[in-house]
């Protein structure tokens, strides 16, 4: 059986990136005696929602059943020196789900890696993700709530702990793997190019050198400025009550946020009041990684927040200019994401009429489906509004025929 490097997270710590660099050297690492189970970063990711139970909607959710199994037969039958996973839920793995991962892989050669980052960029970081993903809660609420759950309880900051507590994902898989097999692999410094932070992994898995010499290294979840977030969390108190949560991942994640870019951003920095307890938090968590006897690959100086806070403005401070900028770069992602759509309704309509859609009724098709939104958005108005109402019974009045009378 293969040695097995299992990444856990945590989140915020350049997962995606790391994931993305794997996928696209597959071919290096299966050259170099490395299983990446199932060829691509999304059979793992489908592997860990199936061990934790967890599902997500519009995730090929018809292919989570059974895929950890799967994936485990994949490692199991493997005869090459060793196989590399890497999925940031498995860091919310309980000591249970963790001891089952283990029988099922064999925990004699099973090795643990977790990312982490300095609380500064993380709680900042975790919050803007919170806002592309649909909510609305103000920096402020979230900020009070992570720093004191007791105090300020809130949802969002009892997620925040359960994804980011490194100590608690530590325990966990201490359980079934000794500190000389778990690896804590530490973010570089803000500026720091990301290369640095893929050789500090390939180091912690065992890698070979210049596994990521072949390609491009892409930088994935490119962080969004102070005014284009606030202008997502204000469109969310339209969009969430009225879009599912693959329409929104559609219109928001995958369409606005990518596109949504200002001249010059305010990029989001962890205000000089939450500073002291960032650090101090900080200061308690190097303590505790260096008693454990884990092996550390970078540095735990880089766990330290910056002493220099941003000189200008909190970052939740928007004024009117910097928001309408951010609106109308928002207005002009989707419209570039309406007209790659048009493009597609075209190509699929050509593959099933044998044509393509004149302009009319590609147009008429349009104008019908707004009007037909405007009516529904009018008639959901109804009860607050008397002009609407009125309208509404002469619409009906109009467009239905004679009624039969019911006698009692």
């Amino acid at each position: 059986m293969p040695d097995i490097h299992l990444h856990v997270g945590l989140p915020k710590t350049g997962t995606s990136t790391i994931q993305a660099a794997l996928d696209a050297r597959v071919d290096a690492l299966a050259a170099s005696g490395v299983l990446y189970p199932g060829g691509r970063h999304r059979a793992q990711r489908l592997a860990a929602y199936d061990l934790l139970g967890q599902r997500v909607h519009g995730e090929d959710h018809d292919g989570v059943a059974g895929a950890f199994p799967r994936l485990a037969s994949e490692v199991a039958a493997y005869a090459g020196p060793s196989a590399l996973i890497s999925e940031e839920e498995l860091g919310m793995a309980r000591p249970r789900q963790v001891r089952r991962l283990a029988r099922s892989l064999g925990r004699d050669r099973l090795h643990v890696v977790v990312g982490v980052r300095d609380m500064a960029r993380t709680v900042v970081s975790a919050w803007e993700q919170n806002i592309v993903t649909g909510s609305t809660t103000p920096w402020r609420e979230f900020i009070a709530a992570v720093r004191d759950p007791q105090v300020s309880p809130m949802p969002e900051a009892t997620a925040f702990w359960v994804r980011h507590d490194v100590l608690r994902v530590l325990d966990a898989w201490g359980t079934v793997v000794p500190p000389e097999r778990i690896r804590v692999v530490t973010v570089p410094p803000r500026g720091v190019a990301a290369r640095c932070l893929l050789d500090r992994f390939a180091t912690a898995t065992g890698l070979p050198p210049g596994i990521w010499d072949s390609g491009d290294v892409a930088v994935r979840n490119v962080a969004l400025g102070a005014a284009e977030v606030e202008a997502v969390r204000r469109l969310n108190d339209v969009l969430v009550p009225r879009l599912n949560q693959d329409q929104y991942r559609f219109v928001v994640e995958d369409g606005l946020r990518p596109r949504l870019a200002v001249a010059r951003p305010r990029p989001l920095r962890l205000p000089a009041e939450d500073l002291p307890w960032a650090k101090s938090y900080a200061e308690v968590l190097v303590r505790d990684l260096a008693r454990r006897g884990v092996v550390v690959v970078g540095d735990l100086a880089d766990l330290v927040p910056d002493d220099r806070a941003d000189p200008g403005r909190p970052f939740d401070e928007v004024t009117d200019g910097e928001l309408l900028e951010a609106a109308e770069a928002a207005l002009a992602a989707l419209a570039l994401g309406h007209g790659h759509l048009f493009r597609r309704y075209r190509r699929a309509f050509l593959q099933r009429e044998g044509r393509r859609p004149t302009p009319q009724e590609v147009m008429g098709s349009a104008a019908r489906a707004a009007g037909f939104g405007l009516r529904k958005a009018a008639l959901r108005r109804t009860a607050h509004n008397r002009l609407l109402a009125r309208a509404a019974s002469a619409y009906v009045a109009r467009t239905s025929g004679p009624r039969t009378r019911v006698e009692d």
